[in-house]
């Protein structure tokens, strides 16, 4: 690491030509506008014919550089524009061009609101416009991409909710290229181009979000529900006026825009999941809109919530390998009935001023709280005294244990920015302040545990068959041992936990940006630049709590009501779940005889899992965009100073003594600069091909950096890597280069056809690597582990296809017909370092060898069929992701291989019905199919399943009423 002095001296001599740059250009620029003439420009506003306002549409004065792109309300300004006669071109995807003349003398004139009319080919498709959707069409997503000077896709508000998306992250798995982390039934995280969320940035409006859980750099995408997001944004390769840290790419929430006439919705809805009858409500109300004889203020307001009574059924099966040979040894089945509710509201207020500025104050809030109780029935076997090699045999010494827990995960999450506009001459300024957060807590996330001590409690032998290894069954060899094991006065209460703590990040940013339009001769050129500071915190504070029952209490005493007696059955037939306690029961109990306990509470563990970071990055750029006839390059340059700390904790502990925790602190400083060159090439109005060749970067999480340890200590703990884990302060930030090529037709009616490839190379990939513990926490000697490492380099290589048309030519009702398809294909090449772990307990990897990627799927693909005639619109949609890899282990098709998440296919259907101007009819399906979440050790053919869950199907139907 550079001392400070050395580090300072370095920085300056690579950042004062950088600097000189821009001060040499803001001179010329500034020079340039003083010399001059005397210009005046245009301003307007276009709508639709029903008033409604068209954002995105390109206002160009042919044959000049002069050009603007309406916003969000149908607003534009042209200037400086020099003196004279002009005829002015406007063009918007799903609109007939519009030309008109006008003479521009010293000042800005004022054109008369402007009608863009639907491109004929177009009207066949038209639903019937309804007052609720706040002007969040295809159609201005489509023109937001046809637009950037990057690579982005964009889904729109209606398309959010044309489907059964109940959260953010749920609809970004629509859009091409991305995939989802998947949890309990839902969307959680987002992976873009096979790359794991830790290499993916989230914004809310542009504002930077920290992660959320205790480890994670990115949020959860689940806590945010979808009816509060005017649009979803997915930058998959970066201009250098944006945050580096996105390697895979970039992911903003763009929340609702006060835009049109006043207006709003309440809408409505009620459903059921078939799995245990689980029942799930929502609702949402929406008003805004502009207001005064201008229209200059606009003001909006917006507020959602969901309950959501899930039912999740789960066998999760534990492994042992003898040589070759891998045989099961546990069946941990678990029930979980969640009554989860998340909500949340967006609020936005802005003002156009007369000279073109604008200021603008737009939030979001939103709260998940994941609540559920746990029912759980374990079976574990001892050993197997099986000689045959085959898939059958005996585990003997098998143990039960019964166990119900409450979780109580509260999360939240939010981000507010106030920004500004000024359109002055030479040089437009731009600025903005924001400020983001997330938070985790955990309160009486309680555990409760009661053993088996009936007949044969020494070991009951169970006869397995793993001939299926993604369900291997057990039963019990003895009829009398499996009533006993079903009878609730067999079980003792041994002990209780709370896994509590608090996660919490906070994010702070300014920025200010200045952009010039100049000509070089001929060419119309426009120069950016600006600075952006971002400071971020986040911290972990452990407060797990264990108590050891010294008094019996019988679980007969407080059996529940809960019975399932369909467990399990989509998937395989044979387990049974059994009485289990009522968590109330028990819970009241433990409070009122906290004689019956000892504290068995490691303060020590608490102490080591604990921490807190921050980072501030200090950021600047410089960025030209120039035309050359049909072509159109953005090249840039951005400089980021990345000042990290964290504090951890280790332990000592001297041979007789006690322990002793010391806080340590730490920190990391590096400079690195980001180049981007993007190249756009019109083939004609409405097709290009896009070249981008860029540079980003994935910083570490805070959790990995800071010296910390967390793990349980217990005989069947020893030997699972899963089981400890470490920091590793000497961790160094990810670096990529990345390079894209894409196709692009747009097609009418919203439609699409678009194509390309891409390639990642990585240096210095981060995962986890395993090692043998040898202090100073003596409690955990000799324990398997892991920390996190970087290994060698990465490639990804892959290829994405959109195609999406309207069959507008058919005739009559068919004419409502169409099609949604993408399609990515991904490769991977990962460098895994040989492990640390070198005694002979080691069960981890011996050699360098290379593996995929963690969260790369070979394909992932979307599928949807579409009408829109009339009053009716439907989708039946068809979601698909690739098994993918989720950790490392030795690479073998053994029990102890690779551990890959399952591929994952789901279908959902909907269909709105517009029963008038402003009330809708919906009826939804989601995961019709049923589909399977989990995971297996070994390889792709050899799949040992440790956990296969599902969820059942759900069935919506709402309401919208717009006023």
């Amino acid at each position: 690491m550079l001392n400070h002095t050395l580090f300072i001296e370095r920085s300056r001599a690579i950042a004062r030509p950088f600097l000189l740059t821009l001060l040499g250009a803001s001179a010329a620029v500034a020079t340039v506008g003083a010399q001059a003439p005397s210009r005046g420009g245009l301003s307007g506003r276009l709508t639709d014919t029903l008033g409604a306002p068209i954002p995105g549409a390109v206002v160009h004065l042919v044959g000049t550089s002069y050009g603007a792109t309406s916003d969000g309300g149908g607003r534009y300004r042209v200037e400086p524009v020099a003196q004279g006669s002009y005829r002015v071109s406007v063009r918007r995807l799903g609109f007939a061009s519009d030309t008109f003349s006008v003479t521009v003398g010293g000042t800005v004139v004022a054109i008369p609101d402007r009608v863009l009319r639907s491109a004929a080919a177009v009207l066949a498709g038209v639903v019937i416009r309804e007052s609720g959707r706040l002007n969040e069409t295809r159609e201005a997503a489509l023109a937001r991409r046809d637009q950037a000077d990057n690579l982005i896709v964009v889904q729109s508000g209606d398309e959010i909710r044309a489907l059964p998306n109940a959260n953010a992250a749920e609809a970004l798995a629509r859009m091409p290229g991305i995939s989802t982390e998947r949890d309990e039934g839902e969307g959680k995280f987002v992976q873009i181009r096979g790359t794991e969320p830790r290499l993916s940035n989230v914004t809310i409006n542009g504002a930077h979000v920290p992660g959320t859980e205790s480890g994670a750099r990115v949020p959860k995408l689940d806590d945010v529900p979808s009816d509060l997001l005017g649009a979803l944004e997915v930058s998959k390769t970066l201009r250098a006026d944006m945050d580096a840290d996105a390697i895979g790419g970039s992911v903003n929430m763009v929340t609702k825009l006060p835009e049109g006439a006043p207006r709003g919705y309440v809408a409505l809805q009620g459903g059921q999941q078939s799995q245990l009858n689980a029942r799930q409500g929502q609702w949402s109300l929406m008003y805004g809109g502009r207001f005064g004889e201008q229209q200059k203020m606009g003001a909006l307001l917006g507020l959602t919530f969901d309950r959501n009574n899930r039912s999740i059924e789960d066998v999760e099966p534990a492994w042992s390998v003898d040589g070759s040979r891998s045989f099961p040894v546990e069946w941990d089945q678990r029930d979980y009935l969640y009554g989860r509710t998340r909500g949340g509201g967006v609020g936005a207020f802005d003002y156009r001023f007369d000279n073109g500025s604008t200021v603008a104050l737009r939030g979001l809030y939103s709260a998940f709280r994941n609540y559920g109780t746990r029912y759980r029935f374990d079976a574990a076997g001892g050993g197997d005294d099986s000689l045959a090699s085959g898939p059958t045999g005996i585990a003997t010494g098998a143990t039960f244990v019964r166990e119900v827990s409450h979780r109580t995960p509260d999360e939240r999450m939010y981000g507010v920015s106030l920004t500004g506009q000024t359109p002055a001459v030479p040089v437009s300024l731009s600025y903005g302040v924001d400020f983001a957060g997330t938070s985790q807590l955990s309160k009486n996330y309680r555990t409760n545990d009661f053993e088996y001590d009936g007949p044969g409690g020494d070991g009951v032998p169970l006869r397995y068959d793993a001939s299926d290894l993604a369900t291997p069954r057990y039963r019990f060899v003895s009829p009398a041992d499996s009533i006993a094991a079903l009878n609730a006065a067999n079980y003792q209460l041994t002990k209780y936990s709370t896994s509590d703590g608090s996660a919490i990040g906070h994010d702070v940013g300014a920025h200010l940006d200045a952009t010039t339009r100049y000509s070089m001769g001929t060419t119309p050129s426009t120069v950016q630049f600006g600075v952006k500071l971002r400071h971020e915190t986040k911290s972990f504070v452990a407060n797990g709590q264990s108590f050891t029952a010294i008094s019996p209490l019988s679980m007969d005493k407080v059996v529940g009501s809960y019975s399932d007696p369909s467990f399990y059955t989509t998937i395989a037939s044979g387990f049974l779940m059994g009485p289990e306690p009522s968590f109330g029961a028990i819970e009241s109990w433990e409070n009122a005889n906290p004689s019956a306990f000892k504290n068995a509470t490691n303060l020590v563990k608490n102490q080591l899992g604990s921490y807190n970071g921050g980072e501030t990055i200090t950021a600047g750029y410089a960025m030209q965009s120039s035309d050359f006839g049909a072509m159109h390059v953005n090249v840039g340059l951005r400089a980021e100073l990345t000042n990290s700390s964290y504090t951890g904790h280790v332990a000592s502990k001297p041979q007789g003594g006690a322990t002793t925790v010391t806080t340590t602190p730490g920190s990391q400083t590096y400079l690195d600069l980001f180049p981007s060159v993007q190249v756009k090439y019109a083939l004609d109005d409405r097709s290009d091909v896009r070249v981008a060749v860029t540079r980003g970067i994935a910083r570490p999480n805070y959790v990995d950096l800071a010296p910390h340890l967390t793990g349980t200590v217990c005989a069947s703990c020893k030997n699972s890597f899963g089981n400890l884990s470490a920091g590793n302060p000497d961790l160094k930030p990810q670096r990529a280069w990345n390079f894209d090529v894409l196709g692009e037709h747009y097609l009418t009616a919203a439609g699409l056809l678009s194509g390309g490839v891409f390639y990642k190379k990585i240096n210095g990939f981060i995962y986890d690597r395993d090692f043998v513990y040898d202090g100073p926490v003596t409690d955990f000697a000799g324990y398997l582990g892991h920390r996190p490492d970087n290994g060698g380099n990465a490639t990804l290589l892959g290829t994405e296809a959109t195609y999406t048309q309207r069959l507008n030519m058919l005739p009559g009702y068919l004419a409502g017909l169409g099609f949604d398809v993408n399609w990515t294909h991904a490769d991977s090449r990962a460098e895994l370092l040989s492990d640390t772990a070198t005694t002979a307990a080691n069960l981890g990897r011996p050699v360098t060898r290379f593996a995929p990627l963690p969260r790369q799927s070979e394909n992932v693909a979307n599928i949807a069929g579409t009408y829109d005639f009339d009053r009716v619109s439907a989708r039946l949609a068809w979601q698909y992701q690739g098994q993918s890899i989720y950790s490392y282990g030795d690479g073998t098709s053994t029990a102890n291989g690779d551990t890959y998440l399952y591929s994952h296919a789901q279908l959902d259907a909907s269909v709105a019905i517009t029963l008038s101007r402003d009330a809708v009819l919906q009826i939804q399906g989601l995961d019709l199919n049923n589909a399977v979440f989990g995971f297996f050790n070994g390889t792709p053919g050899f799949a040992h399943d440790i956990q296969r869950e599902v969820y059942g199907r759900s069935f919506i139907v709402g309401v919208k009423f717009g006023f």
